[in-house]
């Protein structure tokens, strides 16, 4: 089934049609993401720390994250184990200067109550560029990346890869 994830009513009809199924609502959906604390990959010139959200927001040391206004979160199996995982847009940067935007990849625990980081899916070199939609077909991740400076966008497509226990870029880039 082809996933896109785009805005919120497709999210809301993905979850639909998994309720409709019968299917158990997986552990991730669980988690409220927005108001929860989670080891928040690299984003940017931001480094890899744990961070405390409220409402959507925190800070760590002196960068401000965010999650990005009006994007959904994606739950969906990225690592072929057979549960969800999700799928979120993250914005960080100092405090009143521009935010660089990651798409990164989190799961919970074995017993399905804390968050764990599975990593950055991309994060573009600089801040102009960013993800700013995503799709998920049989594992393989499609991310559209629009860049400010020149008003283009291109489609990078992104795998899990367990053996390296990381994303990586299956494109030929």
């Amino acid at each position: 089934m082809r996933k896109w994830f785009s805005s919120s009513a497709w999210v809301l009809v993905a979850a639909g049609l998994v309720a409709a199924s019968g299917a158990a609502t997986a552990d991730v959906q669980r988690i409220d993401w927005h108001n929860a604390e989670f080891e928040v990959p690299q984003v940017g010139s931001c480094p890899r720390q744990v961070v405390s959200f409220t409402g959507g927001a925190g800070e760590a040391g002196d960068r401000v994250y965010r999650f990005t206004p009006d994007k959904p979160i994606g739950h969906v199996d990225v690592t072929g184990e057979g549960a969800e995982d999700a799928l979120i847009l993250i914005e960080c940067g100092p405090r009143d200067a521009e935010y660089s935007r990651a798409l990164i990849g989190v799961t919970t625990d074995p017993g399905g109550t804390a968050p764990r980081t599975l990593g950055t899916v991309v994060s573009p070199p600089v801040w102009t560029q960013v993800p700013e939609e995503f799709q998920m077909f049989h594992h393989d991740i499609a991310v559209r990346i629009n860049d400010f400076d020149t008003g283009q966008g291109h489609t990078e497509h992104y795998r899990w890869a367990s053996s390296a226990q990381a994303f990586v870029r299956i494109d030929g880039q």
